[in-house]
């Protein structure tokens, strides 16, 4: 059994090394999804979109800000780790909304934050 030693994720071209929790969520997209008298469920699979969630553990401003600056744009390029295949894919992805919670005002530190990566397309 060979372990991933490479970048987990890199958003733009830029590593995130302040994961603290990757998931990714094989969601099937359904078409005219029905069922019958039966009970059978009769639908079109359209395609599998890997959303990932993850959780970042930023501490300084001037990282979180980086971060917000990647996130905050329409698309982006993400390149990540698929377990599915035992290696890394590039899609373009969107982020969902996040929170960022300030742990310190005075001397400027955040916690932790969840963040969703949607992808745009199909895998």
């Amino acid at each position: 059994m060979a372990i991933f030693s490479g970048t987990l994720l890199t958003i733009e071209a830029t590593a995130i090394p302040e994961l603290t929790e990757y998931e990714i969520n094989r969601a099937k997209l359904w078409r005219d999804a029905d069922r019958n008298m039966n009970g059978d469920v009769r639908a079109t699979l359209v395609g599998i979109f890997p959303k990932i969630q993850l959780n970042i553990n930023v501490t300084t401003q001037d990282r979180l800000q980086a971060i917000c600056a990647l996130l905050d744009v329409s698309y982006f390029a993400v390149t990540y780790y698929d377990p599915f295949v035992g290696g890394t894919r590039t899609a373009n992805f969107y982020a969902g909304d996040y929170a960022p919670k300030m742990l310190s005002k005075e001397r400027g530190l955040w916690d932790k934050f969840s963040v969703n990566l949607i992808p745009v397309s199909k895998q």
